[in-house]
């Protein structure tokens, strides 16, 4: 909520606590009394959506560093088994990418699932020579489940962007919605105006009292810089 509808928001409320206090002036049949229970009314739907607003996003950090120390493990590994088999390029592929971020860790777990995991479109021949591709690593004591586990990561991380997502676009959706209740609200006050102006026309305490409470606070102006002269010599 932004400062104007923060005080519009105010507004609102004080209209309602005028109301409140003032019962005896408005028989429950009165349109008075009617715009009053209106301003309750979307006061309290306004205090729901305003719960809602702020997205409920979920941190990926602790994943994202997670599966980073699983493919180190890997890269870490797959080195060994290159000096155990005198072979520089079996490494190559394993090695972490050059440029940190998410989206270069997430393709290259992509990368590592397609060397390692069994894919629905691998013959009997590929899925034999993946399996004992793994064997390799799991004689390094990582997990005979590895790829899985850290394929599973990648998803849940690729799960919680689509979650985040979804819950900025609400946000926006909930912002746009307190805008428009504000201004519904700010519509009843209006007509309440046209009521109070009548009915406390011989009352100035009263009137007074309505018109502070009915009244939008301005934000308050930035100062404009006074440019300094320096004095001439």
């Amino acid at each position: 909520m932004n400062k104007r509808d923060q005080l519009r928001y105010q507004r609102a409320t004080a209209v309602r606590t005028f109301g409140q206090e003032r019962t005896a002036d408005f028989p429950q049949t009165s349109k008075a009394a009617e715009l009053f229970a209106t301003i309750t009314a979307q006061l309290a739907r306004l205090i729901v959506v305003m719960a809602e607003q702020k997205p409920a996003r979920i941190d990926k950090q602790p994943l994202l560093k997670k599966l980073e120390a699983d493919c180190r493990k890997i890269a870490r590994t797959a080195r060994a088994i290159a000096l155990d088999a005198d072979d520089a390029s079996f490494a190559k592929p394993y090695q972490m990418p050059g440029k940190n971020g998410e989206t270069q860790l997430l393709t290259h777990v992509d990368t590592l699932r397609s060397i390692l995991q069994d894919q629905p479109s691998d013959s009997a021949q590929t899925q034999q020579a993946k399996f004992t591709l793994r064997a390799r690593f799991a004689a390094y004591e990582l997990l005979p489940d590895f790829i899985d586990s850290v394929g599973q990561r990648a998803d849940t991380i690729r799960d919680a962007n689509r979650t985040n997502q979804s819950e900025n676009q609400e946000g926006v959706e909930n912002t746009k919605l307190i805008g428009q209740i504000l201004d519904d609200a700010s519509a009843t006050i209006r007509k309440l105006d046209a009521i109070m102006v009548n009915k406390y026309a011989a009352e100035a305490e009263k009137l007074h009292a309505w018109k502070t409470a009915s009244r939008v606070e301005k934000l308050p102006r930035k100062s404009k810089a006074i440019p300094v002269t320096e004095p001439s010599a």
